[in-house]
């Protein structure tokens, strides 16, 4: 099980060395997704989005409010979370299969024979047979993507939490990143967290998409996305995609209109 709760979570920011009021950055958050879930989180820039993901993550504790996963309070990173960022952060120095072995080799948990089989099952698994002995300014940047995922992966947590991680790739590799992620999540059915400002990756990827508002965030409209799964790119081309797509435009548009006119 892998349920995550945030039950009145909010955060504010102070900034060094300055007196001013503290920003409130996420106000009374509330949010629960299911074991098994894949959830999109979708909003106006500095609305929140990356921090309630951090909050998830470990990374940033709340102001006020809890946060649970699978019941256990959140406080810090933990091997149930893997994170992946919208860039690879990748070890530069490394091999791509000595940072897809990293986190295993650092816990002992696995070591030889073993280890190097599991690298290169989940290699194998991102599209990345044959280039374990490769230095990541080798790679292009889909590839180094790729190799972040193994590296989360490869931890086997229960929990995916991401944070645009195709935001920076062209549009020919976000595409084939996306049908890789709807694979490995078709096999896997782990809990995802994913932070997009795309609707179209919204809804092609996810089972629910929530809006958040304007800074100060909370969450504002909760679509569901009833279209079958397994999904490919042809989805969008379906009436429910669009109208939903046209819904959720118009969410996404007010709330970036109130973002321009209180900040």
């Amino acid at each position: 099980m892998a349920e995550i709760v945030l039950d009145g979570v909010d955060v504010q920011f102070r900034q060094p060395g300055k007196r001013a009021e503290p920003v409130r950055v996420l106000d009374g958050i509330g949010l629960e997704i299911a074991d098994e879930e894949f959830v999109c989180l979708l909003g106006p820039s500095g609305c929140g989005k990356s921090t309630a993901l951090n909050i998830i993550a470990g990374f940033v504790e709340p102001t006020a409010g809890r946060v649970t996963v699978d019941g256990r309070a959140v406080d810090g990173p933990g091997p149930d979370r893997g994170v992946v960022f919208q860039d690879a952060n990748i070890f530069p120095w490394m091999s791509v299969a000595r940072n897809v072995a990293f986190g295993p080799s650092v816990q002992g948990r696995l070591a030889g024979k073993e280890l190097d089989d599991r690298v290169a099952h989940y290699l194998g698994r991102v599209g990345l047979d044959g280039f374990g002995d490769h230095l990541p300014r080798e790679l292009s940047g889909g590839m180094r993507q790729r190799v972040g995922l193994a590296r989360v992966l490869i931890n086997d947590p229960p929990v995916l939490l991401m944070d645009e991680p195709f935001g920076a790739l062209d549009a020919q590799t976000r595409i084939t990143m996306q049908e890789l992620l709807l694979e490995l999540w078709d096999r896997d059915r782990k809990t995802v967290l994913f932070v997009t400002h795309d609707i179209d990756e919204a809804l092609l990827l996810g089972d629910r998409v929530l809006v958040m508002s304007a800074r100060p965030g909370r969450i504002k409209t909760v679509v569901d996305v009833p279209l079958p799964r397994p999904r490919s790119y042809d989805v969008m081309r379906e009436p429910a995609f669009v109208e939903l797509k046209n819904r959720l435009f118009h969410e996404l548009r007010d709330e970036e209109e109130r973002a321009a006119v209180t900040h």
